[in-house]
């Protein structure tokens, strides 16, 4: 199956598609580092599917910083020569845009000569992707008020409506938050549907007519996370599908999915300690959860684990918030000595130090990771510190081989805007199931 995946991140959706078998061969995306993630993502499969994993691994002994990963990969293409320019040809770092508006955009005409070339005259079976979702969700709109209204990436949704036309495949999943059906008062959503109509498309954002009904937790399908989302699938009308039973897919796990379970084996760190770009030994062999055991599977190490130093103030907080979690209750920040508060604001994100309780499933984890640690607190008093970027990558259900490339903050900003790749595994499994349905020979 021919897959182009659209606004790619560091490919958390085109992952579960990968593990199918399909082949992914296109990947738009803007953000630098993000690419330098894909690729060596794509290295990774590549490998894998000829049985030749210490290859892999020993590019990531090679490449002990980001500086580092130019020459690690010559070593790569040294033994396979191929991989060089099927990178290059799958890979585009690219922003969807107008050029006379934005410097930094490519034209859309560009963008499909590029992808055109990655397909090599092959028909398109299906698109992946959703466009940048901040500008939808709830929080983003209060920050942005009035903005929001003129914020470009609103209408994002055309450039991906574009590339539906252009490649008219027969399907395709558009993966966003809640706030997609509620922007500029539902009127986007609607927007949105009625341009696919006009395509040639039906969308649907679930089995249920009231879109709301249709917002699921990934929580609810064995994710070791709160995450609330909306997985929009669109197909050619005359199809006549219906939307995927996501649900049967859903990963039963033999423990609960709490923070526990997640990353408790994974090294303690002391603020300051870890590797960015080293390879950590584990630190429990024995007894491990079912989750902990998948998420080690073709892994020589712990990646991307190196806690980020803290203040002995926001230390002291952070105490706090741990001896009150271990009770069950959340620290509010008005609650705080006099001489912990740092500033006056007591009315405003009164929640911003939260801990991810040993006991209880992790919440959501975006991409404001990237600024402070402060609503993302590791649960053991002994180490006082913020999530390392593999624990939250652990919770957002990336496998511990999957190395984010670029300094720690653009790590970060990866995992927390990424789908979860366990969620888009069950996504592939269900929408391939659907795609059965086809008759042979309709296209």
């Amino acid at each position: 199956m021919i897959i182009v995946d659209l606004f790619s991140g560091a490919g958390g959706l085109s992952e579960g598609f990968h593990e199918l078998g399909c082949e992914i061969v296109a990947q738009v995306e803007k953000d630098y580092w993000a690419c330098e993630t894909l690729k060596t993502r794509a290295i990774y499969h590549y490998l894998k599917n000829i049985e030749e994993l210490p290859v892999y691994f020993e590019y990531l002994r090679r490449s002990p910083s980001y500086e580092e990963i130019p020459k690690a990969r010559e070593y790569v293409f040294g033994l396979f020569p191929e991989l060089r320019e099927r990178i290059e040809t799958q890979i585009l770092n690219k922003k969807f845009g107008n050029p006379a508006n934005d410097p930094e955009a490519t034209s859309t005409r560009e963008i499909i000569q590029l992808i055109d070339k990655a397909i090599n005259g092959r028909d398109v079976d299906m698109i992946i992707g959703g466009p940048p979702c901040q500008v939808y969700s709830l929080v983003g709109r209060g920050r942005l008020r009035e903005e929001a209204e003129k914020d470009p990436r609103n209408f994002l949704f055309y450039y991906y409506l574009t590339l539906v036309k252009t490649y008219n495949p027969k399907v395709f999943v558009f993966e966003n938050v809640p706030g997609i059906l509620t922007a500029k008062k539902g009127k986007l959503f609607e927007k949105i549907q009625e341009e696919f109509l006009t395509a040639g498309y039906t969308i649907l954002s679930g089995s249920e007519e009231d879109h709301r009904k249709n917002i699921i937790d990934m929580s609810d399908f064995g994710i070791p996370q709160r995450r609330k989302r909306v997985i929009l699938f669109g197909f050619k009308s005359e199809l006549n599908l219906t939307y995927p039973d996501f649900h049967k897919h859903a990963i039963k796990w033999d423990h609960e999915l709490n923070t526990r379970n997640v990353i408790s084996d994974l090294p303690p760190l002391q603020p300051g300690q870890g590797a960015d770009y080293g390879i950590l030994g584990y630190n429990n062999n024995g007894d491990l959860s079912s989750y902990q055991r998948y998420m080690r599977k073709n892994s020589i190490g712990v990646l991307n684990h190196k806690a980020r130093p803290v203040r002995d103030q926001d230390r002291n907080i952070y105490n706090e918030a741990i001896r009150l979690a271990s009770r069950g209750l959340q620290l509010r920040y008005p609650d705080l000595p006099e001489n912990l508060k740092t500033h006056q604001n007591e009315k405003s994100f009164t929640d911003r130090f939260k801990v991810h309780w040993w006991d209880r499933v992790p919440h959501t984890i975006v991409a404001h990771i990237s600024k402070d640690g402060h609503y993302n607190i590791h649960p053991d008093s002994n180490q006082l510190r913020s999530l390392t970027v593999r624990e939250a990558a652990r919770i957002q259900g990336f496998p511990d081989n999957y190395r984010f490339e670029g300094p720690r903050t653009a790590q970060y900003v990866q995992v927390g805007n990424a789908v979860p790749p366990i969620m888009s595994s069950i996504i592939a499994n269900a929408v391939i199931e659907e795609l059965a349905k086809v008759p042979v020979g309709i296209t």
